[in-house]
């Protein structure tokens, strides 16, 4: 089915696609993008009734629990950078109820895709020292949290030259509790690619992994 997407929309539906398809291939899912952009893409619908609508989709499909998040992460962005809210209406009483009722959703996914998104407008290299630095401000005082989670990046100054071994033996050295763990390899085979490195062939990846490199690499390729 062709979709018509504005160029902001763009991204945010491949990377989709690319985060679904990549999963259900890898599990033997019946594919339900289209179902995730019906929900995604309506602007019509209140953020939170869409929020609920992603919910009993994946409720009604458990298959795809690990990925619940991850389509958060998208239907935020796309109602960010995609939807043309005016700044007032971050101050508002629909935007804090939004705030309120979503604190504990999402994934560090939703800073990768924001960062593409603002660094695409800006026309900015993408690398990992400008997400880490001039996005997320991780060697500011007041973004210590940032610090915290992504400690592993910072302190291993040549990670975009590890192969996945070597990654792996990172990964498994952050704390349980920290968001980014999971999300490690996958991150730093996206800034590999992003950066010119030559990804390393045959790679073994999990069901997740695969689906939200492949997600990430989409979102920046278009």
């Amino acid at each position: 089915m062709s979709v018509s997407l504005t160029r902001e929309e763009a991204p945010i539906y491949a990377a989709l696609k690319a985060l679904v398809q990549n999963y259900a291939t890898s599990r033997s899912l019946v594919d339900i993008t289209q179902a995730c952009w019906d929900i995604i893409g309506d602007a019509r619908e209140e953020f939170l009734f869409r929020v609920n609508l992603i919910d009993s989709l994946i409720d009604k499909n458990t298959d795809y629990e690990d990925i619940r998040e991850v389509l958060f992460d998208l239907l935020l962005v796309k109602f960010l950078s995609a939807e043309n809210k005016p700044e007032e209406f971050f101050d508002s009483e629909e935007w804090d109820q939004i705030e309120a009722k979503t604190l504990d959703r999402g994934t560090e996914l939703l800073n990768l895709f924001l960062y593409l998104s603002e660094a695409k407008e800006e026309e900015v290299e993408i690398t990992l020292d400008d997400f880490l630095n001039e996005f997320l401000l991780v060697d500011e005082d007041e973004f210590q949290d940032e610090m915290r989670i992504y400690e592993s990046f910072i302190k291993n100054e040549n990670i975009l030259e590890a192969d996945l071994i070597s990654i792996r033996t990172v990964q498994n050295k952050i704390a349980a509790d920290n968001p980014i763990k999971e999300l490690f390899v996958g991150l730093v085979l996206f800034f590999q690619e992003a950066e010119g490195f030559t990804p390393e062939p045959n790679m073994e990846l999990s069901a997740f992994e695969l689906s939200i490199y492949n997600s990430m690499l989409a979102f920046f390729e278009q």
